[in-house]
């Protein structure tokens, strides 16, 4: 058995050949201003952050934004004339889907069938029953590329048919919907498929009553999702949003079991963010968890790059694995 981990270098080396910039986490800010100039008229709040952090507006990364933004709601009561925001969580989540929707979407759709591209040959010849997909892309690329290459893959959810490939998304998905009217989530189809159309940034209103909102996770140390007490207090009328933490459990649980059984490791352009202290901890338990010798490690990044990701692998696999075997960029 195979587990493939897909990480932002995945997406931006697909689409390059379409014109489009997908971001790794630290390139986010230049993106959005590239693709929207006047983002800062939009996301008046949201640059009010930036400001704050000292960062240049028209190339800011994404990590540390996000970082700062949860310690504050969960801090801000200790710092005395802290900073007073409002709205900025629901900015971030649009600016997150005005780069990673459709202009995603499309691209995706517009790749050739010949699969003469990484992620292509991996649908084509390398997948087989009983594999998994490891996304940690907010974007629908995989998703997308599966359908246009009519290999079945099953999301995680209720329903999952032996031997199929499962896809699992730990970090949330553009495509996947937060409904602030019942505090529920829909992360898969009525009939358990994949949702490949992301929302879009109209769907994030100011009424809380009436929002909707993608579940995407951040890269940060402190992942609420991940906490059944903390999603049990948030809600509206005595609901809560529980349905949140039981989603992201049921995806990184899967990344436990697929780090647990697999035979190979292949990682295609995942950066192991040192801030995801969460990600790195199961990583870490599911190894322990493990009856047979380490797996192989195989791994796709840009040449320069390649010294340095082999290490934070190394790293996050607490060196109980074997040099990671280098497969070239992502094409």
């Amino acid at each position: 058995m195979k587990a493939y981990f897909l990480g932002a270098g995945a997406s931006a080396g697909t689409l390059q050949s379409r014109g489009i910039r997908v971001p790794v986490a630290v390139q986010f800010g230049s993106v959005l201003f590239e693709i929207d100039p006047g983002w800062t008229k939009k996301y008046s709040e949201l640059v009010k952050i930036v400001n704050h952090l000292n960062l240049p507006l028209t190339n800011w990364p994404l990590e540390p934004v996000w970082t700062y933004m949860d310690y504050y709601a969960k801090l801000r009561n200790a710092v005395p004339g802290g900073q007073k925001w409002s709205g900025e969580s629901p900015q971030l989540k649009r600016a997150l889907l005005q780069v990673y929707e459709k202009r995603c979407d499309q691209a995706a759709d517009s790749l050739p069938r010949d699969g003469s591209y990484t992620l292509g040959n991996f649908l084509q010849h390398e997948l087989a029953r009983g594999d998994g997909i490891i996304s940690f892309n907010y974007d629908t690329v995989i998703e997308r590329l599966a359908r246009r290459f009519d290999r079945y893959i099953q999301p995680v959810g209720p329903l999952r048919r032996h031997g199929a490939i499962l896809l699992a998304k730990p970090h949330g998905s553009t495509s996947w919907t937060m409904d602030f009217s019942t505090c529920r989530v829909r992360s898969t189809s009525a009939s358990g498929g994949l949702l490949v159309d992301s929302l879009s940034p109209e769907d994030v209103t100011d009424d809380i009553k009436s929002r909707r909102e993608p579940l995407v996770l951040g890269a940060v140390p402190i992942k609420s999702e991940l906490i059944k007490e903390v999603q049990a207090s948030y809600g509206d009328n005595g609901r809560s949003w529980i349905d949140v933490y039981q989603t992201i459990m049921g995806q990184w649980r899967t990344v436990v079991e697929a780090i647990r059984d697999a035979d190979t490791l292949v990682i295609v352009g995942y950066s192991f963010p040192p801030e995801d202290q969460y990600g790195r901890f199961l990583i870490r338990e599911a190894m322990r968890l493990r009856r047979n010798s380490p797996p192989t490690i195989e791994f796709f990044e840009l040449p320069e790059k390649e010294e340095e990701r082999s290490q934070a692998i190394m790293d996050t696999f607490e060196n109980r694995v074997a040099k990671p075997r280098y497969r070239g960029k992502i094409e």
